[in-house]
């Protein structure tokens, strides 16, 4: 008996060891990039938050003083989960500005059959920091996981290992970064872009397919989290914008086809916020857009020169709805270098 008491103490002493590690360490470098955007959005007027569709918005074109806070495969309900971080924070920005895509709804991280489990431990380990320990979109499966042992939930061990297994000439070398500055000087081919659209909705309709079957619930409860999400903005005196940027035409037809009835329930969740008072500003089928595969990177994902041309379309759109206050800078002057948010992307989903 004492020897088997020994056994479960040394386990629990080496599980701690390794959980202090993990809090520690941070191969990626994502926590930090976080923390950094969190202290950036302070003070400004307004904030972009959402998955990496994000990167077609560029606050120096819409003349606008802003900050970035949107990342790679971000959910619905973290969005509005850093949302509640951010208003609790000092001078919160008045503009709050949400990208999204149809199928949005329909993604919850934290779900059993998700395939970013990963991406919710991140934002775990970001509210953990600032003293928050309640679950994302009621999920307590991360939470425990985060929580008890991020040693084994953490990804950036994944990465340690596979380097180790490279350096013993057991794997292949891991993926470079991201080259984003590359990517905003990329053009999209035509006929590469037809073919990538029907991969891209084959994959998303057989991830939508598992979450649905183990839990059909998403949708309306990702709905919640932007109505909530948007009273409390709110309240607050900010303004919630939500706005669908545009994808290339042969996306847009696949996920038409492919994913018809995703699309028609985002289309009406997002009149339901517009009747609450969100400023919904769709782009997804903007004809200026889509058959300028010259103007994306990728199907999904708007290049430099995209993005810009995207910001001033949508800044002076919003100006003459009244949303935005009158331009005091030469937001419609064009850059070359194309300024990105480094590290917030790795393009490889959308919502």
């Amino acid at each position: 008996m004492i020897r088997l008491l020994q056994f479960f103490g040394l386990g629990f002493v080496l599980l701690m060891m390794l959980n202090g590690l993990s809090w520690l360490i941070d191969d990626g470098g994502e926590q930090g990039r976080m923390q950094a955007a969190l202290r950036e959005i302070q003070g400004r007027d307004a904030v972009t938050l959402g998955g990496s569709v994000g990167v077609g918005l560029r606050y120096p074109q819409m003349c606008v003083d802003g900050a970035d806070f949107y990342w790679d495969g971000q959910d619905l309900f973290e969005v509005a989960a850093v949302a509640d971080l951010i208003l609790d924070q000092p001078a919160p920005p008045r503009y709050w500005i949400v990208v999204a895509a149809p199928t949005a709804q329909s993604y919850d991280n934290g779900a059993s059959a998700s395939e970013r489990g990963a991406r919710r431990r991140e934002f775990h380990r970001l509210l953990f920091r600032h003293g928050r320990f309640d679950m994302i979109g009621g999920d307590w499966r991360q939470v425990l996981v985060t929580a008890v042992t991020p040693a084994l939930g953490y990804d950036a061990w994944g990465g340690r290992f596979h380097a180790l297994l490279h350096r013993m000439g057991l794997r292949a070398a891991p993926k470079p970064p991201v080259d984003l500055a590359a990517r905003d000087l990329r053009t999209l081919d035509p006929v590469a872009a037809a073919t990538g659209a029907e991969a891209f909705t084959e994959r998303q309709s057989a991830h939508l397919e598992r979450l649905d079957y183990y839990d059909g619930t998403i949708p309306r409860r990702a709905e919640r989290a932007m109505l909530a999400m948007h009273r409390r903005i709110r309240e607050s005196g900010g303004t919630m914008i939500l706005v669908v940027p545009p994808m290339t035409d042969a996306v847009r037809s696949a996920t038409e086809r492919d994913l018809g009835r995703e699309v028609r329930e985002f289309e009406a969740i997002l009149g339901r916020l517009a009747a609450d008072g969100v400023v919904v500003s769709d782009h997804w089928r903007d004809p200026a857009f889509g058959g300028r595969y010259d103007l994306f990177a990728d199907n999904q994902h708007l290049n430099g020169a995209g993005a810009e041309a995207f910001s001033r379309s949508l800044a002076n759109e919003l100006r003459r709805r009244n949303v935005l206050p009158p331009a005091t800078c030469p937001g419609n002057q064009e850059s070359t270098d194309f300024p990105t948010t480094v590290g917030r992307e790795m393009l490889q989903g959308v919502n």
